[in-house]
């Protein structure tokens, strides 16, 4: 196994800057919501954030890859309102990432959430998807 401390430290940050629109809203599924960044979308930015700390950090050939996502959404955050999520590495243990996730708009926190991932080799990744494809396949080729 690759030793990570070689290329990570716990206070590493990655920051997304992002202005709420459509597209980070509930859309059409509740005409309630549809001004609104949505849970889902604070869950995509947060992903984001903490890949953004290890952009260019890691060793050739691996990547990150989620493991898990707690999040908490505090407040509405409206269309138009700019949002900076800050991704900070907690703890790196093994090949497992522990990152710290903060958004907030001018006004204060909007979302606080963990974000676990894991650093893969990217090519054992690609093999295990498609070993695991292929035991889908056959299985349904049995039913």
């Amino acid at each position: 196994m690759i030793d990570l401390s070689e290329f990570l430290q716990p206070g590493m940050t990655g920051e997304v800057k992002k202005t709420v629109d459509i597209d980070d809203t509930i859309g059409t599924s509740s005409p309630y919501l549809n001004q609104y960044l949505s849970t889902s979308a604070c869950a995509s930015l947060a992903v984001s954030a903490a890949m953004a700390a290890t952009e260019g950090r890691l060793p050739e050939g691996y990547l990150s890859v989620g493991r898990r996502l707690d999040l908490e959404h505090h407040v509405p955050a409206k269309i138009g309102t700019t949002v900076i999520v800050t991704a900070t590495l907690r703890e790196l243990r093994g090949n497992r990432l522990l990152f710290d996730v903060v958004a907030s708009d001018a006004l204060g926190v909007v979302f606080k959430a963990v974000n676990e991932r894991a650093v893969v080799n990217r090519i054992g990744l690609e093999e295990r998807g498609e070993e695991r494809a292929n035991q889908l396949k056959e299985l349904r080729q049995k039913l």
